[in-house]
Parts: structure tokens; sequence; C-alpha cells
């Protein structure tokens, strides 16, 4: 199956999502400009979930690659000072050993390869 045919599905949800969403009407564009506007704002900012999917499927097709994605990825406060406190001279810090814990803040970890 071409990648074409892989991402029509998360193209075609994204359409039905955004077709049945309601949008607060603007009073000056009236209720038509305002859901129009609203749709293809909301559009726009779903174009980067759909090449990021597509990014990902076309990579993880590939025998020389191993694709991996953590959309919950966790930096604990400990590793958060250490790059904070050695930003200015990093890859003289590296490498660092710090424990990975459930707690802390979360990133999403889009795609390494």
């Amino acid at each position: 199956m071409d990648l074409l045919d892989q991402m029509r599905p998360v193209v075609d949800r994204t359409i039905d999502a955004l077709a049945s969403k309601t949008f607060r009407v603007d009073p000056i564009g009236g209720e038509r400009y305002s859901r129009a506007t609203s749709i293809v704002s909301s559009a726009y900012k779903r174009h980067g979930q759909i090449i990021e999917e597509a990014i990902l499927r076309r990579l993880s097709e590939s025998e020389y690659f191993v694709v991996w994605r953590e959309p919950d990825f966790r930096v604990s406060s400990v590793a958060d000072h250490a790059v904070r406190a050695r930003n200015a001279e990093l890859s003289d810090s590296l490498p660092m050993d710090l424990p990975y814990d459930e707690i802390g803040r979360k990133l999403q970890i889009d795609i390494v390869l």
C-alpha cells in the first residue's frame, strides 16, 4: 500500500472531525464566514500532525531505520537542572547518566531514528 493510501484514513478522520466540530460565531464575520475561517485555521493546525504521521510511516517502511516515537517522555527535575546548569559547556559534560522516572515534565518526542 502506498503512502497516499495509508494516509487517506488519517486525512479523512481529520476532515470529518472538522466538519462536525462546533465553532464560536465571530460577530464580525457572521456564522458562515466565521465557520469557514475556523475550519481553515484548524486544518492548518492539524497539518503538522498529518505530516508527522506521514514521515513516521515512510521512515518505518525503510529497512535502514528503526523509528521510535514517544508522546509522553518524562524529563526529571534532576535532568532539567543538569542540562540548564551545564548548557554552556554541555559537550564537556557528556555523557551524563541520569535516572529516568515517571515524575517530571512531559515532552513529546516526535521521531527518533
